[in-house]
């Protein structure tokens, strides 16, 4: 593994275990880490707001299922995970946050991602493909590609990141939570260069109707 590589990694690693506003750890974007006080200032409160509106929506529904919950695998715990998605992946300490966008899940077993973590310069959308983990449960394993961002020397592709989410949906069918891991590996795709970091999902349905 090159030395810059490496220091790739840890850079990684560090901001997502010790950054004041881990917020800067896009799931797709190394380089947003080494973001600026008022930008992480920005971000921060970006997702405290997105973030927000998906918990109160969760509250509204009345009936998330947690992974850790007896009722995650109950048999009235049957909801589809295809359609159109907010989310939110925020650290274990319950508040910071580590990305939050859009997510389409297809019926195909595929999926897309719109990161609203990830600047549009370094390329926000990546894609992954899931299957069925459990009644009302669902598998993810999602590949994104890691850039330095342009004009930052160098600005160059660091490795690709693999996101892991194991969630459920409720039995409205309208909310959805769980957990998500995240681990860097080199260009090749195989060679593990550090964990990022864990942290829990929440997202919301979006539908046509308002």
């Amino acid at each position: 593994m090159s030395t810059r590589l490496m220091a790739a990694a840890l850079t990684v690693a560090m901001g997502l275990t010790v950054s004041v506003v881990s917020t800067q750890a896009s799931a797709c974007d190394v380089a947003a880490l080494n973001a600026t006080a008022p930008q992480s200032t920005v971000r921060a409160n970006a997702f405290a707001q997105f973030a927000g509106g998906i918990k109160a929506a969760q509250e509204r529904s009345g009936a998330v299922a947690a992974i850790s919950s007896p009722s995650f695998n109950a048999p009235g715990n049957a909801g589809s995970i295809v359609g159109y998605w907010r989310f939110a992946w925020t650290a274990p300490d319950g508040v910071t946050g580590i990305d939050w966008g859009f997510q389409q899940w297809h019926s195909d077993g595929t999926e897309l991602t719109n990161s609203g973590g990830q600047l549009p310069a370094t390329g926000n959308f990546c894609t992954g493909v899931w299957e069925q983990a459990g009644r009302g449960a669902f598998r993810l394993n999602h590949w994104a590609m890691a850039w330095n961002l342009p004009g930052t020397d160098p600005a160059d592709f660091v490795g690709l990141i693999n996101i892991r989410e194991l969630v459920s949906v409720d039995r409205t069918g309208n909310t959805m939570s769980g957990t998500v891991t995240l681990d860097l590996y080199a260009q090749d795709g195989t060679t593990f260069m550090a964990h990022l970091g864990e942290g829990t999902v929440s997202a919301e349905r979006i539908t046509a109707s308002p």
